[in-house]
């Protein structure tokens, strides 16, 4: 059993309890993507933000996207550079800053995020079977209100 503050409120256990199995699951899932990515030429980094790309359906910038991913900058810039090299995204003007470039998935990244598909659902409906789907939305809801709140307020 963790050792809690005796100034922490119920509350705010069960949070560093949840927080814990949050970092404990993001590393089970970036292993995980690892190995489900082995084979298909990209890391487990790329899909993420080839996934990303494709599910914002809008140009943004690598400031935006790494917000949305809740990565540095620095570090999707790098990533971003590596894609356009490898020809999975292009870097296109923005009307609204010169400096800001947009980036696009090519033709080339569209298809790797499909073919990332047919590998990601197995493991998906695997994992998720046995569990209800409204349970499932309820964490959603949750961790995306923590996420917000964190954001905002520290």
């Amino acid at each position: 059993m963790p050792f809690y503050h005796d100034k922490k409120t119920p509350e705010s256990n069960a949070l560093t309890d949840l927080v814990r199995a949050v970092i404990r699951m993001n590393a089970t899932v970036q292993k995980s993507g690892t190995r489900l990515m082995r084979g298909t030429g990209i890391t487990n980094a790329r899909w993420q933000a080839v996934s990303e790309l494709f599910a914002l359906e809008k140009r943004v910038t690598v400031s935006e996207l790494a917000r949305h991913m809740g990565l540095t900058r620095q570090a999707v810039q790098r990533l971003a550079d590596e894609m356009v090299n490898d020809g999975l995204v292009e870097f296109a003007e923005n009307p609204g800053d010169a400096r800001a470039m947009h980036l696009l998935l090519t033709e080339a990244g569209r298809a790797t995020y499909h073919d990332s598909l047919e590998r990601e659902w197995q493991w998906a409906n695997a994992i998720a079977e046995g569990f209800d789907t409204e349970q499932i939305a309820r964490a959603v809801v949750l961790l995306e209100a923590l996420t917000q709140k964190i954001q905002t307020d520290y």
